[in-house]
């Protein structure tokens, strides 16, 4: 059976775009399609959706840089804050089954926003009315497993518990946004938030203060998480195909000052920077040595070109496919 994926929203580079989606679709098609049993049971479902965010996870990780979260689920809500070029939202068809998928990176810091701004427009939270709001303060901690009387862990869990009972809200991705809001005013940033009645969420190893708790058929996930990329980034392609510009700009300057100051019929009247110039070059063939900066730049045009291309062509190979083994 063929898996159609789609990328319905992105950041990403264009340039990763093609091959994230194809491992996205190939990982799939392996661990959910081909290891589905014959019986529709939807345990099995949740722990080859598990298995999948897993490696699809861990492959992100491997070829394109630590610390990425996968969301992978039907009908989820989900407030978070992402790196620039590092967001996409896929969605994957499976015959009659079709899920979500969302990737995206934590940036390095969050500007704090008053409560009301950061909730998107969610309504203020009001008193559930009845039953609906003693089913919603019906809560049980999944993770952690256990939780410390007055952490901070304990507290996440009073403020998402009294948050949750507060609200009447069916539209999970406002209550996400409300929720989010409320745990950044109290806690800080920066927070990841999905909500949902089915969903698997990888997130990265170095989170904290992460809490996944149900209330009724509603499962609700959150932690905070920043991730810092510091020093100067290089880009050693761009660096190579500056070089050519460069070496032509070097060989041309330095062409008509030479040839203005060597080949000056009146050297005794030279002073200062000329005269400097001209006992430390004007001795030599200048003229032949100029030509290597001509030739360094063709160099540099062909490599970077070759660079390119090969480039192009590792970056369809660079996401590997990564199976989990059986287990026996």
């Amino acid at each position: 059976m063929v898996v159609d994926v789609r990328l319905l929203k992105s950041d990403l580079p264009f340039k990763s775009r093609k091959p994230i989606t194809q491992a996205l679709q190939i990982l799939y098609g392996k661990v959910v399609v081909q290891g589905r049993s014959s019986k529709k049971d939807k345990n099995d479902k949740n722990v080859r959706l598990i298995d999948f965010a897993q490696a699809f996870k861990m492959s992100l990780d491997d070829n394109i840089g630590a610390h990425w979260h996968v969301l992978v689920g039907e009908n989820i809500g989900f407030a978070c804050k992402k790196r620039n070029q590092s967001m996409g939202l896929f969605k994957v068809v499976d015959g009659d089954s079709t899920v979500m998928v969302v990737i995206w990176q934590s940036p390095g810091i969050e500007e704090p926003e008053p409560l009301a701004a950061s909730a998107d427009g969610a309504p203020e939270a009001k008193p559930a009315e009845g039953g609906k709001a003693a089913e919603k303060q019906t809560v049980r901690v999944l993770e952690p497993s256990t939780v410390e009387k007055d952490s901070e862990v304990a507290s996440v869990v009073e403020t998402i518990k009294l948050e949750l009972a507060a609200r009447g809200e069916d539209d999970t991705q406002v209550l996400a946004q409300a929720l989010r809001a409320k745990l950044t005013a109290d806690f800080g940033t920066i927070w990841h938030v999905a909500i949902g009645h089915d969903f698997v969420l990888e997130a990265a190893e170095d989170r904290r203060n992460h809490v996944v708790l149900t209330t009724g058929k509603l499962r609700v996930a959150c932690f905070q998480h920043e991730q810092f990329k510091g020093g100067i980034l290089l880009d050693f392609g761009k660096m190579v195909a500056t070089l050519p510009y460069l070496f032509l700009t070097i060989m041309c300057f330095g062409f008509m000052t030479l040839n203005s100051v060597c080949k000056d019929a009146n050297p005794a009247a030279h002073t200062g920077f000329k005269a400097g110039v001209r006992d430390a070059f004007c001795h030599t063939d200048w003229e032949n040595n100029l030509q290597y900066f001509g030739g360094a730049a063709m160099v540099c045009l062909l490599f970077s070109k070759y660079n390119k291309r090969f480039s192009s062509m590792k970056i369809e190979k660079e996401i590997k496919i990564v199976e989990k083994p059986k287990k026996a």
